[in-house]
């Protein structure tokens, strides 16, 4: 069986959405160090159900991404178990970035720290889209990007 291509727009745009989730999971636990006073127990439940909001948030975009980047079915069931796990789904969610990164990368697209831009992506998969500056070619046969000076291959 040959693994799928993936799917580079839901991949930069998911992966996007799991580094904003781990972000806001970071952030959340120092909440808890703040002065609370009286509504201490109030603030403790509710934090709690927001991060059983962000861990499934967090197992949905994990299956979600791992899809989209052609992943087969076993190792998205394998990772979805692994999520439930502490400290575990952290280790799990830096290898499913790091693998993620890598396709991004091998497909040409620059990824940042918070992921890649909608634009970068665009730029690679659109052959009407200069790869170096995004300027639309359409209807361009000289060769050469007019934006950048850019060769381009003709069809």
């Amino acid at each position: 069986m040959t693994k799928r291509t993936p799917d580079l727009r839901k991949l930069a745009r998911r992966q996007r959405w799991i580094l904003w989730l781990f972000l806001i999971g970071v952030l959340s636990q120092f909440i808890p160090t703040l002065p609370m006073g009286q509504y201490r127990m109030i603030v403790f439940v509710l934090l709690t159900a927001a991060q059983v909001v962000l861990m499934l948030a967090m197992l949905i975009g994990v299956i979600l991404m791992l899809n989209a980047q052609g992943s087969h079915i076993l190792i998205i069931i394998l990772c979805s178990i692994l999520m439930v796990a502490p400290c575990v789904n952290m280790l799990l969610l830096l290898l499913i970035n790091m693998s993620v990164a890598r396709t991004l990368k091998r497909a040409g697209i620059r990824v940042g720290l918070m992921g890649v831009k909608d634009e970068d992506v665009e730029r690679i998969i659109n052959p009407m889209l200069c790869s170096t500056c995004g300027y639309n070619l359409t209807g361009n046969i000289s060769g050469v990007c007019p934006e950048c000076g850019t060769e381009i291959e003709q069809p």
